[in-house]
């Protein structure tokens, strides 16, 4: 069943959701890397639980050690990620325009895809640490994991803050690209899209359909 109707930037043509599958797909600029970057966060916190109670436990763990290596890779996820960061907000910035045959993510989709990128996350870093408890005596894996994905996770949301200022200053709504059956947004850099912010005083992104 399709439904035309005007749309800023083109016909917006909306369909059943199984007709989108293996399409582009874009989606809010701030509400996806602050997304990110709360899972990222709460990964990272998780892998730090899990080692503090290894420690706890008297587990095969050395703070010292452990200690160094979740500060090493919290001060280089932190600088790395500012550098990519401002580099893909500046891009971004760069490359507005109009989407284009693409397909806006209905939020149904969205929760299913943060859904399994959590999962699938969660799960396979489990799996990782409770190997690492078998083969070292320092829970280092856990102590890297944990710096890094808070780091990152620090830099996405205030990445999101970014996109959110850059959409007020414009009066209009940034969209990032996500690739077919991808689970999260690029961490590299990539272009962006504008459509102008709904009149009606309803903030929310258009409603779901492709940009012809």
């Amino acid at each position: 069943m399709f439904i035309l109707g005007t749309g800023s930037g083109g016909i917006v043509v909306t369909m059943a959701d199984a007709a989108l599958a293996g399409l582009p797909r874009i989606v809010r600029a701030d509400d996806e890397i602050r997304w990110r970057g709360q899972v990222l966060t709460s990964l990272g916190l998780a892998s730090l639980a899990f080692w503090i109670i290894l420690w706890l436990v008297e587990g095969p763990v050395e703070p010292l050690a452990a200690g160094s290596v979740f500060a090493a890779a919290l001060v280089l996820a932190l600088v790395l990620g500012t550098i990519t960061s401002r580099r893909r907000v500046a891009h971004g910035m760069l490359t507005l325009r109009p989407p284009r045959s693409m397909v806006h993510e209905t939020m149904a989709d969205a929760r299913e895809r943060r859904a399994r990128a959590a999962t699938v996350m969660f799960l396979g870093v489990g799996i990782l640490l409770l190997l690492d408890t078998l083969v070292s005596q320092i829970g280092a894996t856990a102590a890297l994991v944990a710096g890094a994905a808070i780091g990152m996770g620090v830099v996405d949301r205030l990445e999101a803050r970014r996109w959110q200022r850059a959409e007020d200053e414009r009066d209009s709504r940034i969209f990032l690209l996500l690739r077919p059956n991808a689970l999260i947004a690029r961490m590299g850099v990539q272009d962006a899209y504008e459509l102008p912010r709904a009149r009606s005083g309803d903030d929310d992104a258009p409603s779901p359909g492709m940009f012809i």
